[in-house]
């Protein structure tokens, strides 16, 4: 911070230390080499021929560490608007700390340089890494490097000093790699929150045959799973004292076994394509299901094996059907995730196999229905339709949305079931109060799992995340520590009003003592009567009466972000994790940024392609197409119809049939159940109807496209003729 706040004194006046130090890094050596490096093999020879110990690179790396530590301080506290000022930003109004922000940051060119950099220098530091720690040696003492004090060195001297690189005490190569990729994933959020650099800036698909990356990846990750399960057979096996030491160990094996491509998918997957990684997650589930299955990924094959003791647990045949009777359930319409909840949670991970529904109407009559995957899909989405709704039976709402509309938990949940409890005079930390908010934390578990199953089965879900949120599911599964952090461009997703009041606050130039400000906050709860009132907490230790200054006001902001979209949030999110991370495995999430990730869950939200939808689209009853190849007359009208409407009316028609109005993200060819047509009558007053549990359109025959698309608009607009059948 001392540091940071200071100006160095140059030829051309004073520079703030973090101008001063990039330009510094900049014009080194070891910048200029590795910025402008394209080649992949010579990348590797020429970082590894830089981190030898040198007496001049060894300097110019303390610069760039020096740069980047910096850099990394200045991006915690720099928002989206002082990241790249506009030209016409009124600077007249700011605080000093706004301006020394503004000062120190970077031009585009200059970022665009510094990007490249950090790309160039963290992919061999993650896909060679093994190679590069072969092949640099740990290095000695400073003074020993730099040729004083060389005498008092000895073999047990070198032999215990601590680990470094190029003479820095401390510093190792994984170091390094740290402080590289604190600064890449902070520069590489910022852009997929609000672009900066130009579309394809971050690939690096020349360092890979992209032609054979989708399948070595795939079976680095068969190593990877053979490997983990390995060391958990022999974690059984080994005594208390063999575990600890094994787990002193497991950083070293695990870079030594991680596969390359692995890790930069992990932790630079932006050097990927985004459909190519789409192809890679939907082959790992492939893998997953196959492996869990015995190789038959079809739910009838599987229950087949099952009965018959291929798979599952090889008893008595009551045993078997009692297996499978743990993967069925019976639920009924407005209380289906309750209904999921009771019968499904105790399954954990096992919600990965195959599940059948049974759904009732209100008089507990099981409805009729054909599945194929169809009532499995209706299910899912009507669990987590449920489980999202601001309107449940039990009166709890486990997420609320910003005034986008996008979800996030419910930071007050908590406090609200404790206020109800409260005042039907439940003691605070008896069984009943205890069990009451486990409950709480295991539905939120379970919803984690059934958002994870429609992910883990392909099925989209048309609902819409905070980007907060999602942030904290792609940095739940990288390999090296880089959780989540609050910061105050995410609070704008939560509370504009407050992060408003915030970005007043960091600009104010006068004094903010004069604010009256302390370092507490009021949340919002509801009393024993139901109405919300406000209650104060602390910030930190007695913050009521810690006064917020001028001079600790980024301390009291970044408390402020914290406790809002970290805190507050914490238990509810983690339990959400740890339920996703049950069905799909969190290093997969870890591929993707917040944008990503929602067209993972809910589809891509490009224009509807008709011609790839018309591909693969199937027919049936009087529509099935015969041995000469030729579609229906209806069938003919229908696609000219689709291809007549505006892109917002393919969406309402698509989600008509389907419950979502995007395409999945690799075509239509991955929709599960497939788009199909079959007749519907030949009534030309009918409406069209669906079943969308099976993406079923029922057609009635209609002898001209006029009456087809007036007939189709007003069932989808008036969102008439649904049922299951």
């Amino acid at each position: 911070m001392r540091l940071f706040q200071g100006d160095i004194q140059t030829t051309d006046g004073p520079l703030p230390s973090v101008k001063y130090f990039w330009k510094a890094a900049a014009k080194t050596d070891v910048f200029t080499t590795i910025a402008q490096q394209a080649n992949p093999r010579e990348n590797f020879n020429t970082v590894v021929a830089l981190l030898v110990p040198d007496p001049v690179h060894d300097l110019e790396w303390r610069t760039l560490l020096l740069f980047l530590e910096l850099y990394n301080f200045l991006l915690r506290v720099t928002d989206d608007e002082d990241f790249l000022p506009r030209e016409t930003d009124i600077t007249a109004r700011q605080s000093q700390a706004t301006k020394r922000i503004r000062n120190s940051g970077l031009a585009l060119s200059e970022l665009q340089l510094l990007v490249s950099f950090l790309k160039n220098l963290a992919f061999p530091l993650y896909y060679n890494l093994p190679d590069i720690m072969h092949l640099v040696p740990a290095s000695g003492h400073l003074d020993s490097m730099i040729g004083v004090g060389s005498s008092r060195g000895n073999a047990r001297e070198t032999k215990d000093a601590p680990p470094s690189f190029a003479g820095i005490i401390g510093m190792d190569v994984l170091g390094l790699r740290d402080v590289v990729s604190s600064a890449m994933r902070a520069l590489y959020e910022r852009d997929s929150r609000r672009r900066f650099l130009p579309k394809g800036f971050w690939l690096m698909t020349a360092n890979f045959d992209m032609a054979m990356f989708i399948s070595a990846v795939v079976l680095e990750e068969i190593r990877n799973v053979e490997m983990a399960e390995d060391e958990g057979e022999e974690d059984d096996e080994d005594e208390e004292e063999d575990r600890q030491r094994r787990t002193a160990n497991h950083t070293e094996r695990f870079r030594s076994t991680m596969g390359p491509k692995l890790e930069v998918l992990r932790n630079m997957p932006f050097a990927i394509p985004f459909e190519v990684r789409v192809q890679i997650f939907r082959q790992f589930v492939h893998l997953d299901q196959t492996k869990r299955r015995g190789g038959n990924v079809d739910p009838d094959r599987w229950r087949i094996a099952i009965l018959s003791g291929e798979e599952g647990p090889h008893g008595p045949g009551d045993q078997r059907r009692q297996y499978l009777g743990r993967h069925a359930a019976t639920v009924g319409r407005g209380r289906v995730f309750d209904d999921a909840y009771d019968q499904f949670y105790s399954l954990g991970e096992g919600l990965k196999e195959p599940i059948q529904i049974t759904f009732v109407d209100q008089f507990e009559q099981p409805e009729a229905g054909i599945d194929g995957g169809g009532v499995t899909k209706e299910f899912l989405i009507s669990a987590t339709n449920d489980a999202f709704s601001p309107e449940r039976n039990d009166n709890r709402i486990y997420f609320v949305s910003n005034n986008q509309n996008l979800l996030y938990p419910n930071p007050s949940i908590f406090d609200d079931v404790a206020a109800e409890m409260r005042s039907y005079g439940i003691v605070e930390g008896s069984v009943e109060w205890r069990a009451t908010m486990n409950d709480i934390i295991k539905r939120y578990e379970f919803v984690g799992r059934i958002v994870g199953k429609c992910m883990y089965e392909g099925i989209l879900i048309d609902i819409s995340f905070a980007s907060f949120f999602l942030l904290k599911w792609a940095s739940s599964g990288q390999s090296t520590t880089t959780d989540y952090r609050a910061n105050l461009n995410d609070l704008r997703d939560l509370d504009p009003e407050l992060y408003k009041g915030l970005m007043d606050l960091k600009n104010y130039p006068g004094d903010v003592a004069d604010l009256s400000l302390d370092f507490s906050i009021a949340d919002s709860v509801r009393d024993a009567s139901g109405h919300r009132r406000n209650i104060i907490r602390p910030l930190r230790k007695d913050g009521a009466n810690i006064p917020v200054t001028n001079k600790d006001r980024p301390l009291y902001i970044s408390y402020v972000a914290n406790h809002r979209l970290v805190a507050q949030q914490y238990r509810q999110t983690k339990a959400f994790l740890r339920g996703l991370g049950t069905i799909i495995n969190p290093s997969w999430l870890s591929m993707f940024n917040q944008s990503e990730l929602q067209r993972l869950i809910g589809g891509d939200s490009s224009e509807i392609d008709i011609e790839d939808l018309r591909r693969n689209t199937t027919y049936s009853g009087l529509y099935a197409i015969g041995d000469d190849g030729k579609e229906h007359p209806t069938i003919v009208h229908f696609w000219e119809v689709m291809r007549s409407l505006k892109d917002s009316e393919r969406r309402d028609v698509l989600k008509y049939v389907t419950s979502t109005p995007r395409a999945p993200l690799l075509g239509f060819t991955q929709l599960k159940p497939p788009f199909s047509i079959r007749d519907g009558g030949t009534d030309q007053e009918r409406l069209p109807s669906t079943s969308t549990c099976v993406n079923l359109l029922k057609l009635p025959v209609y002898k001209t496209a006029e009456t087809l698309k007036a007939k189709l608009l007003y069932a989808v607009q008036s969102g008439a003729g649904f049922d299951l059948s």
